[in-house]
């Protein structure tokens, strides 16, 4: 409750805290807006404007999650990976009162920034999602780029892996004025910009 660990944090641009969900409730931090996250590195606004985030699980259980006043997303209770040293993290993938993620990775692909492209350079991925993704599974140099396909009701409909080849740790990615899609490799240090062709 008291603890900031696992939680996500809201406050207005003076530093001030807004009325949060859980202000007022013992044992609670006026700034908390939503608990139960294990590790998260990746936030985004969806064209809708809901806040959408994602999170590293143990051994797989990525998740990506829309953020919802008070809600509780599982960690460390519920969790679709496994612990480090193998078993299982929880023996339960749901559980009654927390929300289920809207994408998950199993096995891990270690996500990192997380974007909804809105241009027009590339037509064909407008409104889809993308995440930056370190690693595949626990081998060292399989980083990618995950790009995420949604039904009108931002239900997964498929998802596609992109820059496999080029096995890199993908720590970021955003879109630039022009339309352009900007990711950022820690393995190499270095910006690539994607356009079409």
């Amino acid at each position: 409750g008291d603890s900031v660990y696992g939680k996500v944090l809201r406050f207005n641009d003076d530093g001030s805290v807004p009325e949060n969900p859980f202000a007022g409730r013992q044992g609670f931090r006026p700034e908390i807006y939503s608990i139960g996250h294990r590790n998260m590195v990746g936030m985004t606004s969806h064209p809708d404007g809901a806040v959408w985030q994602n999170e590293n699980g143990p051994l797989g259980g990525d998740e990506v999650n829309i953020l919802v006043p008070a809600g509780n997303y599982g960690w460390p209770l519920v969790s679709l990976g496994r612990d480090y040293a193998g078993p299982w993290h929880s023996e339960d993938w749901q559980m009654e009162g927390m929300i289920d993620p809207v994408v998950y990775w199993t096995p891990s692909v270690a996500p990192a920034g997380l974007l909804f492209y809105r241009g027009d350079a590339l037509p064909g991925w407008t409104g889809d999602a993308f995440v930056g993704g370190l690693r595949y599974g626990e081998i060292s140099g399989t980083g990618r780029l995950e790009r995420i396909v949604f039904n009108l009701d931002m239900q997964e409909m498929r998802r596609e892996s992109l820059l496999t080849d080029w096995r890199q740790r993908i720590r970021d990615v955003r879109q630039a004025p022009d339309g352009s899609i900007w990711f950022l490799s820690v393995g190499q240090g270095a910006i690539y910009r994607m356009t079409p062709g």
